[in-house]
């Protein structure tokens, strides 16, 4: 029984020529009111000394805490002024300080000077400040605390951070005057971690004394511990308790995994395993770790999910073509081995989702002509109508980024370094990101009261090591995102050594050495996430089978939203949004089924240069009728165009849309 309805055809009306032409973005010019500027900032640091004196719990000093906007500004810069100290240089440029008495009079004293219409030392400081203001309440509430709010227990855990003072005999008044004040309070001190660049304490608080927390001028952060975490018990569920699995239907449709390999006796492939090629020369063997673990997520979409229900149930047929191997991949070109692949497999069985979870990380695509690969996937994708799921790739950092993983998150990911990598910048594929998932790592889960076990992402976040766009002039990349992984950090030991080992913060796959007796393993990366994405492309056929590639493209495209949790992470920025996780996180049921209040129409044409296909959207009466609910026609468009790589206008063809209201098309 289908879980709704499946989706409406709608046929075009009209065709009409019509030219457009693109708009575009008001400039926005600095204040060119120098005196003005001078006199606002005055009353900005009026109101912040006046607030500090009514609404913040007090220090370990008298000195005043600011929040200072200024991008183009170094920190050494505010720190040339007596008496300013800069404590943290913030996302977007914003610096936080510590203003003693004469630094804030000396500070006043050359505002003073350009409020007078004067030149006083140093006037590129002050000219660059966009705006003061304290460090509010809002500005200490962490990402998972503001997304999930306070919990319903009367006493609950909080993990509350410190300004990391440089100054070993000012971080011990703070550390003594905070414990003392946490007494005075009756909040319970359950850890306490003490680094270089790092304070945190784990305490024991109530709803009100949360509060007071977070109007405590010393307090930089406060945040719920790590609660999201794997089942571990599940990775570890031996051959036998695996129940039987049957074969897929005969005409189901075909996955292929174009990987190092797929071992095809894996008890949870090997039923709906159809055939697997090596196209790799002087190759020896025909299956690989990797590919294992991809093929299990591409067969099964959420392996974990199937764990907890304690069914598999294949609904594709699953392919491999070996088109990689450690051992020879420099003997020739991959381009070749994958062309091969894509010719035999839809060829011979007519497989239509081709999942392709590598890339190159020495080639970081930062604009200009697109590699090799990626243009071969698109001249691939329109030769032989077949849709790829290609992974954005991996960032593991470099030797200098990021220096702070914690802090820096997620600023790095949007360096040259971090974008996404070859063949991820194609446009006639979807391209897959990865969200977090999980937040408490093994050693969390086993320590639950030391708060040195950090995620560096919260849930529904992006992956810390996703990358990031744009492709090829501005498209949106990575097209959606899926759950990939995490990363974790033991703080004890620095805030540059990630976890890179086995920490739980993965995805629960298939793994290549289940004869071992336990057939499952937990693995991380964008190479995980874009089979999910993969598996959904292909249930579609289950139920369309006569879907193009732009139709599923557009299908999964159109029912994917950006998690609250990432829109909260980037202040709803939404270039930075589309930059990170394109059109968001898809939704398998919308994807694959309509309902009573979700309604998809789709349509599939051939549509010549230079027209305009019109289509008439029948709207319901409850539609239409007055109400305060959330109403709303979302449009998505997909072709697969051709490209030229030697031309910086990649992308030969544009399509584009427009909603017009009317009552007929005749008066249009």
């Amino acid at each position: 029984m289908p879980e709704g309805y499946q989706h409406l055809q709608i046929s075009r009306l009209i065709p009409v020529n019509e030219r457009r032409k693109s708009g575009g973005f008001p400039r926005i010019e600095p204040p060119n009111d120098i005196v003005k500027h001078a006199r606002g900032l005055q009353r900005q640091i009026k109101s912040i000394e006046e607030t500090a004196a009514k609404n913040q719990e007090p220090g370990f000093d008298p000195r005043l805490l600011m929040k200072i906007d200024a991008p183009t500004v170094k920190p050494e810069d505010f720190e040339s002024i007596e008496g300013l100290r800069v404590v943290s240089h913030e996302q977007k440029g914003v610096l936080v300080l510590f203003a003693s008495q004469e630094g804030l009079e000396e500070f006043k004293r050359r505002l003073n000077e350009v409020a007078q219409g004067r030149t006083p030392v140093r006037k590129d400081i002050l000219y660059a400040i966009k705006g003061i203001d304290r460090w509010s309440r809002e500005d200490r509430i962490g990402p998972a605390l503001r997304k999930e709010g306070y919990p319903d227990d009367q006493v609950f855990k909080v993990d509350a951070e410190l300004w990391a003072l440089d100054s070993g005999r000012e971080r011990n008044e703070m550390l003594q005057s905070f414990e003392e004040w946490c007494g005075n309070q009756k909040i319970k001190i359950i850890d306490r971690l003490n680094q270089d660049p790092i304070v945190m304490y784990r305490l024991e608080v109530t709803a009100e004394s949360l509060e007071m927390l977070l109007h405590h001028r010393d307090i930089k952060m406060v945040d719920l511990p790590p609660k999201y975490q794997l089942e571990l018990s599940l990775v570890h569920t031996p051959v036998t308790k695996i129940p039987q699995i049957n074969s897929p239907l005969e005409n189901a449709p075909g996955i292929v995994v174009l990987d190092d390999g797929v071992v095809s006796s894996h008890p949870l492939l090997e039923n709906a395993f159809g055939d697997g090629q090596n196209f790799v020369p002087n190759s020896t063997t025909s299956y690989g770790k990797h590919g294992t673990e991809v093929a299990g997520i591409a067969l099964y979409g959420d392996v974990e999910e199937c764990l907890k229900r304690g069914q598999f149930t294949p609904e594709l047929r699953l392919f491999s073509g070996k088109i990689m191997d450690s051992e020879n991949i420099d003997e020739g070109f991959l381009e070749n081995y994958i062309s091969e692949a894509v010719r035999y497999f839809s060829t011979n069985y007519g497989c239509k989702v081709f999942n392709l979870s590598i890339g190159d990380t020495r080639k970081p695509y930062c604009g200009g002509h697109v590699r090799g690969l990626a243009a071969v996937l698109d001249t691939l994708a329109k030769e032989y109508r077949v849709l790829f799921v290609v992974s954005a790739g991996n960032y593991d950092g470099t030797e200098d980024s990021p220096s702070d993983w914690l802090r820096q998150y997620p600023e790095y990911l949007f360096q040259d370094e971090a974008k996404i990598i070859d063949p991820a910048p194609a446009l006639n594929v979807l391209t897959v990101g990865s969200l977090a998932r999980v937040e408490a790592s093994r050693e969390a889960q086993r320590f639950p009261s030391d708060p040195a076990y950090q995620p560096i992402a919260r849930k529904d976040q992006p992956s810390p090591f996703s990358r990031t766009g744009p492709g090829p002039g501005k498209a949106i990349k990575p097209d959606v995102v899926e759950y990939g992984g995490n990363f974790s950090l033991d703080l004890r030991r620095g805030i540059h050594q990630i976890n890179r080992g086995p920490d739980g913060l993965g995805e629960i796959t298939t793994s290549a050495s289940f004869a071992q007796g336990y057939p499952f393993t937990i693995a991380k990366g964008t190479s995980f996430s874009a089979p999910k994405v993969a598996n959904l492309a292909a249930r579609i056929l289950t139920i369309y089978p006569e879907a193009s590639p732009e139709l599923l493209r557009a299908l999964i495209v159109a029912h994917s939203k950006w998690p609250e949790a990432t829109k909260e992470l980037f202040g709803n920025d939404e270039e930075k949004i589309l930059q990170c996780i394109g059109y968001g996180l898809p939704d398998a049921e919308s994807v694959l089924y309509s309902t009573e209040k979700r309604v998809s129409l789709i349509s599939q044409e051939i549509i010549s240069g230079e027209t305009h296909h019109f289509y008439e959207i029948p709207l319901p009466t409850d539609f239409l009728s007055p109400g305060r609910r959330t109403r709303s026609l979302r449009v998505a468009l997909a072709h697969t165009p051709m490209v030229r790589r030697t031309r910086l206008s990649y992308k030969a063809s544009t399509i584009d849309f427009r909603i017009v209201r009317e009552s007929s098309i005749e008066r249009l």
